[in-house]
């Protein structure tokens, strides 16, 4: 599967049960809505679908690298710190571009990836003393 960035191949991150790509040159991570869903549900967040975000309609994100068809930008997070995703309408994956380039197996990807839909979603990480 090809990067809708940069369009090199992305390699799979080693990891339970995982569909998780990462694009070697751009760090940009792909990953299936479902396991994104489950991942977001065992972290105490919202599905994708509930969460929220904008549609960016004047950004052109590329094509779906499982689907060919054109992909969408969703924006969202505090408006001093804006974060966007791109997901394709038809098959509903997920392309974050952030800098992921030091992630090297699904473990990690995922906790950036958690990390990344907590300020999307705009929600603080509950510390052990408010527990």
């Amino acid at each position: 599967m090809d990067c809708p960035r940069c369009n090199v191949e992305m390699a799979d991150l080693e990891g339970e049960d995982s569909t998780l790509r990462k694009c070697g040159e751009c760090g940009g991570l792909w990953i299936d809505v479902a396991e994104l869903n489950r991942v977001l549900l065992h972290n105490n967040l919202r599905t994708l679908e509930t969460m929220g975000g904008k549609l960016n309609a004047d950004e052109l994100p590329g094509q779906c690298p499982e689907c060919h068809v054109d992909l969408m930008t969703i924006e969202g997070g505090d408006r001093h710190d804006p974060q966007k995703y791109d997901t394709c309408e038809s098959c509903g994956g997920i392309f974050i571009e952030s800098d992921f380039k030091e992630v090297t197996d699904a473990k990690a990807a995922l906790e950036e990836i958690v990390s990344f839909f907590r300020k999307f979603a705009n929600v603080k990480p509950k510390s052990a003393a408010s527990v």
